[in-house]
Order: structure tokens, then sequence, then C-alpha cells
């Protein structure tokens, strides 16, 4: 049935994702992105559920209260980047772009209810789509949407991102951690500046940073055993206004990245010490601290196993992976998964050009569309029919 409706609707599903891909806007401003989808569901004669606190986010129900609720997530946020491509649905907002794939993810979700719909399917409760705003903004818009209600009553939850790395007919999972926890880290260096003449006569915070980072680095490969990922790395670094001044002030703002939730009192001991070695060393003086910090992923088992089992029986097993490595980026779906058992899936998406999301010419094919709405579909038919959990 699945195969049939995506074959009659696929175009149109297409014209979909590339309405949103040309519309992109950042989050908690997704107010077109909202109403368009929000039009779409209505059409469906589904009810929008939504409340200020919300903000863009919405959710639409369909069946009935009679057996559990099942969720399926998307995001309706682009990111700050400006596209590239050369395409005839390239975004018309300057500076914003959907470099994420999160209008893929709408449309995956858009499609599906549509399919639930049209074909009339039955199940013997509710499915949730939960239109989430902000996951590229820390901490996130899943916080925003828990607060506001979203998933009370839901009993579990699902979700997808697209991966450029496979090829769209495929998936690919894993039991246990899929996303890493992430904190930001925020760091001042501050000393009386001087003339770069005399170095030795003030504090030469360049210096201080540059053994800062290099510390940081081995003193967390030397703490820890080879076992554990973890990943430190800065991308902004401010100071300094001129080339022959000390700067008296640092800042840099990074993100710490690991896997193993039980490793972080230790992880900040690390820190601690070899700030503390740093400033003996140097003589600058140096704080630090974690505006906000997001949990790891982490996949439900029997969640995992529902999923795997629907995938390979729609997909066929040689289009299902299971995934050696967790991704070392963040996911804010990881809040959902704080509060009821669930699993997120990665959906192949390559093109033959794109080399990874968060890019300037990002695209993908739009075939994982339809491998996403099938997995989904399928999901859904053996958690109500075959496999309870």
């Amino acid at each position: 049935m699945i195969d049939k409706w995506l074959d009659a609707n696929f175009e149109k599903l297409v014209g979909i994702r590339r309405w949103i891909h040309q519309h992109p806007e950042v989050g908690f401003n997704e107010h077109e992105t909202a109403r368009y989808c929000q039009n779409l569901m209505s059409e469906l004669g589904l009810e929008i559920c939504k409340n200020e606190e919300m903000k863009t986010g919405f959710y639409c129900d369909y069946g009935n209260g009679n057996g559990p609720t099942i969720a399926v997530r998307c995001d309706l946020d682009a990111l700050p980047i400006q596209e590239i491509n050369q395409i005839d649905y390239c975004s018309i907002n300057s500076g914003v772009s959907h470099a994420c794939g999160h209008d893929a993810h709408l449309t995956n979700i858009l499609g599906l209810a549509s399919y639930m719909v049209e074909s009339k399917i039955e199940i013997p409760g509710k499915v949730r789509f939960l239109f989430q705003p902000a996951e590229e903004i820390a901490p996130g818009g899943a916080i925003v949407m828990i607060e506001a209600g979203a998933i009370e009553g839901v009993d579990h939850i699902f979700g997808g991102h697209i991966l450029p790395s496979l090829s769209p007919e495929k998936i690919g999972i894993r039991y246990g951690p899929m996303a890493a926890a992430v904190e930001q880290i925020d760091v001042t260096l501050s000393g009386p500046g001087g003339h770069t003449s005399r170095p030795a006569e003030s504090v030469d915070l360049i210096w201080a940073q540059s053994h800062l980072v290099i510390s940081l680095e081995e003193s967390l490969k030397h703490h820890l055993g080879q076992q554990e990922r973890v990943v430190l790395a800065f991308g902004n670094v401010e100071g300094g206004h001129t080339c022959n001044v000390l700067p008296d002030e640092i800042k840099m703002k990074g993100t710490l990245r690991y896997l193993n939730m039980d490793i972080e009192s230790k992880l900040t001991k690390i820190i601690d010490n070899t700030i503390h070695a740093v400033e003996q060393l140097t003589d600058a003086k140096i704080t630090w601290s974690t505006p906000y910090a997001t949990p790891g992923l982490t996949n439900d088992n029997k969640c995992t196993d529902l999923i795997i089992k629907a995938a390979n029986a729609i997909l066929g097993e040689e289009n299902v992976m299971i995934m050696e490595d967790s991704s070392m980026g963040g996911e804010d779906f990881a809040y959902y998964l704080d509060k009821i058992p669930g699993a997120y899936f990665r959906i192949g998406c390559n093109d033959g050009k794109t080399r990874d999301i968060h890019t300037n010419n990002f695209n993908l094919d739009e075939n994982c569309i339809a491998t996403a709405i099938k997995v989904f579909s399928a999901t859904i038919d053996h958690y109500f029919n075959d496999l309870k959990i």
C-alpha cells in the first residue's frame, strides 16, 4: 500500500520539500514555515494543537484515544548560512538555508500524515505528529515543546535525521548512544597587557591561550581511557586589536562533546586542573564556564529493535545499517528521550555531490523522503500490530 501511495504522490512531496527549502527561517522565527505546514495538516482534517509556550511549534494527533500514543518528531528551523547552490528552488531568504535537511524532515512527517489520512490507516491508539522549532539553537526547542505539554500522554517517540554518507535507499541506526552530550565551553584569559617588545614585563595572553589549547587536548588524552570518545574544540577566539600590543583579555568559545555520561565530573576535574596548571605557568588569570549543556542521545533498546525489524521488513536487511560509531554532534531529541522511551535513526541522502551538513552547498537526493516515510509507517504498523513495547 505504501509503495503505491508513494508512486502516486512522490512529485507532490518533492514540491513540498522544495517550497520549504526555498523559504528557510531560523529558530523561533519559523512563522511562514509553520503556517505552511499547519495549512497542509489542516487540509487533511487534523486539528492544530499549539499554545504560546510552544512559540512556532505545534502538533497534530491522528487516531483514537483507546490505546498507546506514539510521537514522530520533525524540526522546523534552518541555519544562518548563505546557500550557493545553483538550483531553481535555492533559498530566497538571504543568509539563511536548509543546510541540515530539516526541509526533508518536515516533508517526511507531512507525507507520513498524508499517507495515513488518505489511506485511512486504522490504529488502536494515536500518532502524534510533532513539529518542533529551533533544533539548531542551543539548548534547543525540544525543551520548549516539553515544557508546553507537547509530549504529555505520549508513550514512545521516534525521530530521524538525514545522513549524507549513506545512499538514499538506506538508513542507519545503533543501540545505545546515537549522539554526544554537548557542553558549551566559555573561557576568559585576563592579565595586564603591554608592548609586544617586552612580553616578559607583562602577561602574554596569546602565549597562554596557545598553551591552554594544547594542554587541554593533551590532558584529556592522557587522563581518559582510549575507549572514551571525547572531543574538545574551540570555534571562536577573540582578543587583541593591533599587532604590537599584548591584549589584556582573550575570550574563547568552544564545545566539549562526549558519549559516556558517567565521566562528566571527571572531565570537569581534568579541565579545572589543566587550567590551574596553565595559570601557574603563564601568570594569566583564567576562568571558565558552561553556559549550557545538552544530554547525549541514547536509544532505548526495545525501540531500536522495533525500528530495525520494521526497516528490515520494508527496505530489506541490506539497506539497514547497524552503525559502529555514534555521532559526536549534538541533537536535542535527547531531551525527549530523557522523559519517555524512544529511538532515533539516520536517513541516507547522498546525492553524489554534498560533502556534509551545515555547508553552504548542502543538498540531498530527494528519494530519501520515500525511504523515511516507509520506515516511519512500518514502525507505526509494527508498534501497534506486531511488536508492542
